[in-house]
């Protein structure tokens, strides 16, 4: 028997009353679908609840949290609990006290299990109202709500993102009047929202909304600077943060991608300089890719993003910026780039699906200049890419006529960073001369190598 058809039964048998809650009644006023269901189950405890369930389900594993307990089936996720009210949960709470403890209007309406159809619908507050002003409100005063739970002027920004929805103006005035108590919220909670802020389907409209409210400059200040700050208008139409937060919205929905996006040109007002030559005024900014990577690894580690995470983004900000010149670029140069961004076998096959190259394509859409968002020297690129990776018998350090074991025994080495350095070092020589691909070169090569270094 399906878990919904067990919880009629049980509503039908007993003093249950038993309702439908939370984001999954949004869901269905909205007729979007869900695939996790929160219950409100009063005049009954839950250890009564979790009985009547194993009888007529059996082998179902039932998880015991906080106030509730959890299972999933078929494919959802069910959280069923008591009435909330003040922090604490009873069966005989009523469901007014209970929608009180919720955040937002459009996540305090309950359904009896037993309606069909939303007619039978509990709102309290007014969600469905909302739901059709496509609107986000908080329950109570907006001024109050956010000085006493800072977390939900995040929570705020990433639920209007994930509906999609706008928020409703004495919201937003007041997350604008008390962005800074952001600050007590933990850094693992804001990265929680903003990742979902990232991911949503308009990124760029919500983290917009992130910067105007003040929200952006007390979490990623370096990004809330780069507002205003205006670039060569031959080559971009937005100032620096319009055009990373476009971006942003222009990137597969990648996380990854979408965050390398947003912080691709968060070095340029670092090293942003105006500058006249032949009487003509330019605004440069030499190297922003190499300082805007370093300051999106700082960024993303004070977020607590993990090392990895951290280092992929940086490393896609650091490569951006090629500048592929067909009479200018020999085949070494074409194989320096393949090593640098790690192409293989596997990349070579799809090779504009390479994340900088997808980078690229975002930034390239995000410059308010209506040009096609792979332009012809790009294709160009690819193509000779292709030629010289098929062409070329050395591309990796795996591809070498040696290896660590052989520098170890050849040359008495212990095993460490040292190999690692010395072989990408002879890796840098054969890219550009592939006849030196061999064993007995190689190891002169290393020789003249260690020699340098003992000096």
């Amino acid at each position: 028997m399906k878990i919904i058809s067990i919880l009629k039964k049980l509503n039908k048998e007993t003093p249950a009353e038993i309702y439908y809650a939370g984001r999954y009644v949004c869901n269905l006023v909205r007729r979007k679908k869900s695939t996790k269901i929160e219950i409100v189950v009063r005049q009954i405890s839950l250890q009564t609840v979790s009985k009547y369930l194993r009888r007529h389900r059996k082998n179902l594993k039932i998880e015991k949290l906080k106030g509730c307990i959890s299972f999933s089936t078929d494919d959802i996720n069910f959280i069923i609990r008591n009435p909330k009210k003040r922090g604490k949960y009873s069966p005989y709470f009523t469901l007014k006290e209970d929608a009180k403890e919720k955040a937002f209007t459009v996540n305090a309406m309950y359904l009896p299990i037993a309606s069909k159809g939303p007619k039978g619908l509990i709102d309290i507050y007014r969600g469905r109202n909302d739901i059709r002003n496509r609107k986000i409100k908080v329950i109570g005063k907006a001024d109050l709500v956010t000085k006493q739970n800072p977390a939900i002027m995040m929570e705020t920004l990433s639920l209007a993102a994930h509906l999609n929805y706008r928020i409703d103006s004495n919201l937003f005035y007041a997350i604008k009047s008390n962005h800074a108590l952001v600050k007590k919220v933990s850094i693992n909670r804001i990265k929680f929202e903003f990742i979902k802020i990232v991911m949503s389907q308009k990124p760029s409209k919500y983290l917009r909304t992130m910067h105007d409210s003040g929200l952006m400059h007390m979490i990623i200040p370096e990004l809330s600077i780069c507002d205003g700050v205006t670039q060569n208008r031959k080559y971009h139409k937005y100032d620096v943060l319009t055009h990373c937060l476009t971006a942003c919205g222009n990137a597969e929905r990648d996380l990854v991608l979408r965050l390398a996006a947003l912080l691709h040109d968060v070095g340029k007002p670092q090293v942003r300089e105006e500058v006249v030559r032949g009487g003509k005024y330019k605004v440069t900014f030499y190297n922003h890719e190499v300082t805007g990577a370093k300051m999106a690894r700082r960024i993303l580690r004070r977020l607590k993003f993990d090392k990895e995470m951290a280092l992929v983004v940086s490393d896609l900000i650091y490569n951006h910026m090629y500048n592929y010149e067909p009479n200018r670029w020999s085949d070494a140069a074409v194989r320096r780039f393949i090593a640098k961004i790690h192409i293989s076998n596997k990349e070579i096959k799809k090779l504009s699906r390479m994340p900088v190259f997808l980078l690229r394509k975002a930034d390239r859409a995000a410059n308010g200049l209506n040009l096609s968002e792979i332009s012809p020297r790009q294709i160009s690129f690819e193509k000779r890419i292709k030629q010289v990776y098929n062409q070329s018998r050395v591309l990796h350090v795996k591809d070498l006529n040696i290896d660590g074991t052989v520098l170890i025994e050849e040359f008495n080495l212990k095993p460490g960073p040292t190999i690692g350095h010395i072989l990408n070092y002879l890796l840098s020589i054969v890219i550009e001369d592939q006849s030196m691909n061999q064993r007995d070169v190689l190891i002169e090569e290393v020789s003249k190598y260690l020699s340098t270094a003992l000096k």
